[in-house]
């Protein structure tokens, strides 16, 4: 059997970072061999630009990698039973394993039928930039809609361990379009909104919301549009709201510059003000 088929592809995901990595301070100590060849696989994947180690998943026997900035959950069972039986070609193994990856994770989308996944769907914010960085061309491509200036929204399917993108494959295999894949997403984020809330600027230093659940800078796609209304989204985690009157623009520019270049999910170090077209630049670069 090959090496991809038996990885656990969820696609291209974001792994709730913080569960995980609480779960994960919890694991169990590990075999020799078992901890020998965990260390032999980072220092193999450290070879590899774009891809990044994260870790064992709680409870089972796969790795958690970051693959040109998105999380794919991969199954080690085959990789380490070949590595036993053939030491002198893990590179090649490895290398096999990340072109798997890279080439198909995203096409193979058995595990989403639409009935199972559709209260799972959520939009987020990302830059334009991004979204480029990924790919637009052929099933892999993710979908999304362009969101002012320079941002676009994405959608992810949002289960317990991971967050898939919604690639056009997604929405053959589907039978839907990107419009109906949007507004659903919408309903479920203003559903969890509604018990969270959403923020409410006040005169004053920018109102932060904050609450660590993944979707604070999409929660700007329900502001009301306001040509008096300034936000920051310089995390997937955050958005900033405030009124315009009185504000530092380039002070708080600088703030979430810095913020955005530490984020672990950066969005965009700007700031805007939402127009009827969406957030445009408030200050020119």
């Amino acid at each position: 059997m090959g090496l991809g088929l038996v990885a656990l592809w969820c696609g291209l995901a974001v792994a709730l970072a913080v569960a995980f990595h609480r779960l994960r301070q919890r694991a169990p100590s590990l075999p020799t061999e078992v901890r020998e060849f965990l260390a032999k696989l980072e220092g193999e994947l450290a070879q590899h630009d774009d891809v990044e180690w994260l870790g064992l998943l709680p409870g089972q026997f796969s790795g958690l990698l970051r693959v040109r900035g998105q999380e794919t959950p991969v199954s080690l069972h085959e990789l380490f039973r070949r590595s036993e039986a053939f030491p002198e070609r893990f590179a090649q193994s490895v290398a096999q394993l990340l072109s798997e990856i890279d080439e198909a994770g995203l096409d193979r989308i058995d595990d989403h039928e639409f009935g199972g996944v559709a209260v799972d769907l959520m939009p987020q914010v990302r830059s334009l930039a991004w979204v480029e960085g990924q790919g637009r061309f052929g099933d892999s491509a993710l979908v999304h809609r362009r969101f002012g200036a320079d941002l676009a929204v994405v959608y992810v399917v949002d289960d317990p361990h991971s967050m898939v993108f919604v690639c056009r494959a997604h929405l053959k295999r589907w039978g839907r379009t990107a419009e109906d894949v949007h507004q659903l997403a919408m309903q479920n984020l203003q559903q969890l909104s509604a018990k969270d809330g959403i923020p409410a600027a006040a005169p004053g230093a920018p109102v932060m919301l904050q609450t660590g659940d993944g979707y604070d800078a999409a929660r700007v796609l329900l502001l009301d549009e306001k040509g008096d209304l300034l936000v920051a989204m310089p995390d997937r985690d955050v958005l900033w709201v405030a009124f315009d009157e009185g504000q530092d623009l380039a002070q708080l520019q600088r703030k979430a510059a810095t913020m955005a270049a530490a984020a672990s999910h950066p969005v965009s170090g700007r700031i805007y003000r939402m127009t009827q077209t969406g957030p445009q630049p408030a200050l020119a670069d």
